[in-house]
């Protein structure tokens, strides 16, 4: 994938090549650079506050699915199956003991386990391994004043490290009052057709 970066900055005007906007060269390698190794924000930890709860959302185009398991941790996957890589949660929000998949019904636990497979004898003689093919982790989970982050980066460097000097932002917004913040229920959704700059631009400025 050849992009020019410097072909898109004047610096002399201090301008940005609105090809930042439209070009599919570049999203692509902006889900390379950028959501394949940042720390991407995924709930709030009062949006998971039993075992069982979970929050389905994403980090750049990939699916993932956020939830407690019954030690209480809470943990991320890729919600897809590693049989046929179907969604093995459809719901954008709730409880469950397991999760399981529609297409050939391989569940899994709320840590992330394979812990049933149709057929398991019949089909497989008994010799697939499930402590193999469960759901597919994050590289690295971590809380900041309850927001939950992930990435799949393995070297990404520490969250409070990446966060840097916003964590005092973060901190008027989230830390203002003894006990922390917390999450109404609800989710308000909007489908944009449009690059995910513009969206992040008006969101921090208007």
């Amino acid at each position: 994938m050849a992009v020019d970066v410097k072909s898109l900055v004047d610096a002399d005007r201090g301008l940005i090549s609105r090809r930042i906007f439209v070009e599919a060269e570049i999203y692509e390698r902006e889900l390379e650079r950028i959501f394949a190794r940042c720390w991407l924000f995924l709930a709030h930890e009062s949006q998971l506050p039993r075992p069982g709860d979970f929050f389905s959302t994403y980090m750049g185009e990939d699916p993932v699915l956020v939830v407690r398991d019954n030690q209480g941790k809470v943990n991320a996957f890729l919600n897809t199956c590693r049989h046929r890589g179907n969604r093995v949660c459809r719901a954008d929000a709730g409880s469950a003991s397991a999760f399981t998949c529609s297409y050939h019904g391989w569940t899994y636990d709320t840590a992330g386990r394979l812990i049933a497979v149709p057929n398991f004898e019949d089909a497989y003689f008994g010799e697939l391994d499930r402590a193999e093919w469960g759901l597919i982790p994050v590289a690295r989970i971590d809380q900041y004043k309850g927001l939950i982050f992930a990435t799949f980066d393995p070297a990404a460097p520490p969250l409070g490290e990446y966060l840097g000097e916003m964590t005092w932002y973060l901190d008027i917004l989230l830390d203002r009052r003894e006990g922390g913040t917390e999450v109404i229920a609800g989710v308000h959704k909007w489908v944009m057709p449009c690059n995910w700059k513009f969206a992040a631009d008006n969101f921090q400025g208007d």
